[in-house]
Parts: structure tokens; C-alpha cells; sequence
């Protein structure tokens, strides 16, 4: 268990590679207010996936941080 996220890292970022590798197709991408041009197929699709965990993550950061009044009412009544 110790080198466990290490491990799932590494598979994680060779996964990575190999995705890239087998979509090396050039495309054009066209957002809201810029173009972008020489962009390959994988680093797109591995991008959005990378962005949509960080945007997720932000969105959990407040109940991630937010205290459970449940759990400490309980601990008061069995510690009396």
C-alpha cells in the first residue's frame, strides 16, 4: 500500500502516452474567442479530461472543507 499512488501514477501517465501516441491526428480547435491550430487529437481529449477533474475538484473544495455537525452532536452524547 505504500507505493500504491506511485504505481497508479506511473500507469496513470504511461496510459497517457499511449493515448497520444495512437491519435496523432492534427486538428483545429475553435473555442468561444480563440482558435487553435496544431493541436493533436489525444493531448486534446487527455486536456479536457485534466480540465473537467480540476473544475470538479474546485467545485467540492467547500464541501470537502465544510465540518459535519452530525458526527460532533454524537460524540457529545456518548461521551455523557
Amino acid at each position: 500500500m505504500k507505493y500504491f499512488y506511485f504505481i497508479f501514477l506511473i500507469l496513470i501517465i504511461i496510459f497517457f502516452f499511449i493515448f497520444t501516441s495512437l491519435n496523432p491526428k492534427i486538428i483545429a480547435l475553435d473555442l468561444f474567442f480563440v482558435k487553435i491550430e496544431g493541436v493533436s487529437l489525444g493531448f486534446s481529449i487527455i486536456f479536457s479530461i485534466l480540465i473537467g477533474a480540476i473544475v470538479s475538484f474546485i467545485l467540492q473544495i467547500p464541501r470537502l472543507f465544510k465540518k459535519n455537525s452530525k458526527v460532533s452532536i454524537s460524540k457529545e452524547n456518548d461521551a455523557d
